[in-house]
């Protein structure tokens, strides 16, 4: 898998970034001043984040779509073109990490809306404890706890297990909800290749697209504001730490 690519200036992506850009730095200014005008390092804690809920909502929602833009900017050049198309949904078989913190906020708000909420925790419940299990089985044997992650969100992919927002025909029941995380993985293979047999091999080409340098550092400062909800990074994880405040969120 590639993981990263030098993209061309052109007018479409110098927008792009300037408006992800934009978009990141005047929300890290607010951050800042928000914690300075508490008295305290982080910005979002448990005390405030129902009265913060909806300054995350419509945040979140912009920066998906400024993230969409960027995709549109850099997508055209890549040599191949993507293969991913509707009812395909391999790549929903991963287990997702690096899920901004305002970004599980956002999703979770609104499944808690839905009258399968429940089932939809339970789901997350039974994916997040595989993935510990896992975790904990690759901690016993490789030597770092980085290769023991990698390690461990492979075999979790082996176990070929849906996103819970995965529906039956395998599209996404959440699609304009899903984290960047999420809408960062494309393929330029078929999606028969997209599967944990090929996934290390020659015959998957699959990419992630990220953001640029200073883009990421302003993502960084936004996310360290929600320190004090100790969310983990993972997707599943994430969304189940989040309903320990259910009681707070009214």
């Amino acid at each position: 898998m590639s993981l990263c690519q030098d993209y061309f200036p052109t007018k479409a992506y110098v927008l792009a970034e300037k408006r992800l850009g934009s978009l990141l730095g005047r929300e890290r200014d607010r951050l800042d001043a928000l914690a300075r005008g508490l008295g305290r390092d982080h910005a979002i804690g448990p005390d405030n984040l129902a009265e913060q809920a909806p300054f995350i909502l419509e945040f979140a929602q912009e920066y998906h779509k400024a993230y969409d833009s960027y995709l549109a900017a850099v997508l055209p050049q890549h040599p191949r073109p993507i293969q991913c198309g509707p009812s395909c949904g391999n790549c929903c078989h991963h287990y997702p990490m690096s899920v901004e913190p305002f970004e599980l906020v956002y999703l979770y708000m609104n499944l808690r809306k839905r009258d399968d909420f429940l089932s939809i925790m339970e789901d997350c419940q039974i994916r997040a404890t595989l993935f510990e299990t896992l975790l904990n089985g690759r901690l016993a044997s490789e030597a770092s706890e980085d290769e023991a992650e990698d390690g461990a969100l492979h075999d979790y992919f082996g176990r070929w297990k849906p996103c819970p927002f995965s529906n039956s025909s395998g599209d996404c029941g959440i699609y304009g909800l899903r984290p960047v995380s999420c809408r960062m993985y494309f393929s330029e293979t078929l999606p028969k290749f997209c599967t944990p047999e090929f996934l290390q091999t020659e015959k998957n080409e699959s990419y992630v697209v990220y953001m640029p340098d200073n883009v990421e550092e302003a993502l960084l400062g936004i996310s360290e504001h929600y320190a004090d909800l100790e969310l983990p990074e993972s997707y599943f994880g994430g969304l189940l730490s989040l309903n320990l405040y259910e009681g707070i969120l009214g």
